[in-house]
């Protein structure tokens, strides 16, 4: 019933880098495909109203990587709701994913985690969550200003690369991309500032999530659609159990069991 969810996403460490190098030049370009920022240890890039993707690192080298496309996820519009949790590993930080599905709501369509590999809950094979769509477009990437391999762009394009990747962006690599990309009169201190806030400098390190130690035994899933809440209702009502409701939520949000979700893996 199940297949497994498209894993053929770049690691974690190449989006973070990408991400981070175009935070850091977004306050000199005149850039038209897209924002990318860095705040309190995530990665977002907001792509014009098509929707998102976040990177958030959690310690021991793995990472999360959550979003939403307006287009193509589809997670949130079957006939049951969906547990973005179904089958994570111990390591997962339930308690920050829970509050973030409750917060971001369905702005949450997909959900992967990084331990050296990418994996993410089951899906059934017509239910297309859009992580592919939305990475396809590119808004961490900075193709239409760094010119043909080999150009002195490229080269100071790879070299703030490595410098994030390795976590010691200094004020030359920084200025060779800018003179590079030929920005006139920039100030180097604002991407100093980005690259700070990402945790990728000698004196910042990186915002990491503690590891969770394993599925909580009470989790719950946040049910907010509103064609969902009727459906939960009657389920647990045949069950006779009682579905709460999450206090202040306006509109209501359920807490509902995983089984209750399509892609429940509950007996699986």
């Amino acid at each position: 019933m199940f297949d497994q969810v498209s894993t053929d996403v770049p690691p974690p460490d190449e989006l973070w880098a990408q991400g981070v190098v175009k935070a850091m030049m977004v306050p000199y370009l005149d850039d038209c495909s897209g924002h990318v920022l860095v705040d309190g240890g995530t990665l977002r890039t907001e792509d014009i109203g098509n929707g998102y993707w976040a990177l958030r690192w959690v310690e021991g080298g793995r990472a999360l990587l959550y979003g939403y496309d307006n287009d193509a996820s589809d997670t949130h519009i079957q006939d049951l709701p969906v547990d973005l949790l179904a089958g994570g590993p111990a390591w997962l930080p339930w308690a920050w994913l829970q509050d973030l599905l409750v917060n971001e709501d369905y702005s949450v369509a997909f959900l992967r985690w990084w331990d050296g590999s990418w994996g993410g809950p089951p899906l059934p094979d017509h239910v297309d969550d859009g992580l592919a769509i939305i990475l396809a477009d590119g808004a961490e990437r900075m193709d239409e200003f760094i010119d043909e391999d080999g150009s002195p762009s490229a080269l100071a394009y790879q070299d703030l690369m490595r410098a994030v990747t390795a976590g010691n962006v200094e004020l030359p690599v920084v200025e060779a991309l800018l003179a590079a990309l030929d920005v006139q009169d920039a100030d180097p201190r604002e991407a100093l500032d980005v690259a700070a806030r990402a945790g990728v400098t000698r004196e910042e390190g990186l915002v990491e999530l503690p590891a969770g130690d394993g599925e909580p035994s009470d989790r719950w899933v946040p049910v907010f659609y509103h064609d969902h809440l009727p459906t939960v209702t009657a389920m647990a009502e045949r069950e006779g159990i009682e579905i709460v409701e999450l206090p202040g939520s306006e509109p209501p949000t359920l807490k509902a069991p995983p089984r209750f979700c399509f892609n429940s893996t509950s007996g699986a």
